[in-house]
């Protein structure tokens, strides 16, 4: 699990150290933040597909955690599910008890298994999301993909153990790339890190 120190504090990337070319101001719809996060916890050996039950329980906790620290979804979306065997059911699994607390549908994107940058660069495009808020539950091998298409290439692989990491990318007019910073589920819901509470549009800060 991270520590506090572990976590990657606000800055940009520079996309000409990276090779990528972002996209133009004139082209992007620009979010104001994507939260992305892998799916919960699954069972041992791979018997199916569903949430473990510590992946449901932390599920439930995160439907809390999101909005109070991030503000509520514009759009919830999750990695491609199988409607027939049901394969990779738990990003979306994920996702419902969100989606039940704030009453946002969730968007299953059919595309993400083939080319999961494409949906990172189809979102930064995407007129309804501009000003907005979108949370993004995925496949972990395809995360960095995701990344990468929304504007942050230098995401490292993600552990097959590891379903703790949330990430914030921050989106600024004035600003090329996104600001990143990593936080722990884990250390979010018991108080050992703290997140910034993002305030409703049109809502002024408490004197």
């Amino acid at each position: 699990m991270a520590s506090s120190a572990d976590c990657i504090g606000w800055g940009m990337l520079c996309s000409a150290c990276l090779g990528l070319m972002p996209l133009a101001p004139s082209a992007r719809a620009t979010p104001e933040l994507v939260v992305l996060m892998r799916h919960g916890h699954k069972g041992p050996g791979g018997s199916n597909y569903n949430l473990s039950a510590q992946g449901f329980e932390r599920a439930n906790a995160l439907a809390s955690l999101l909005p109070q620290c991030f503000g509520r979804p514009s759009q919830i979306r999750s990695f491609y599910l199988d409607p027939i065997s049901g394969k990779n059911a738990r990003s979306y699994q994920t996702a419902v008890p969100l989606a039940v607390a704030t009453g946002v549908d969730i968007a299953i994107d059919l595309a993400s298994r083939e080319d999961s940058f494409r949906s990172g660069r189809q979102i930064l495009t995407d007129p309804s999301v501009a000003g907005g808020r979108v949370m993004l539950f995925w496949e972990h091998r395809r995360l960095p993909q995701l990344a990468a298409g929304l504007g942050w290439p230098a995401m490292a692989p993600i552990a097959d153990d590891d379903f703790d990491q949330l990430v914030v990318l921050r989106y600024r007019p004035s600003l090329m790339q996104p600001e990143v910073r990593t936080y722990s589920q884990a250390q979010l819901l018991d108080g050992q890190q703290r997140c910034e509470p993002l305030l409703e549009p049109g809502r002024q800060p408490r004197s």
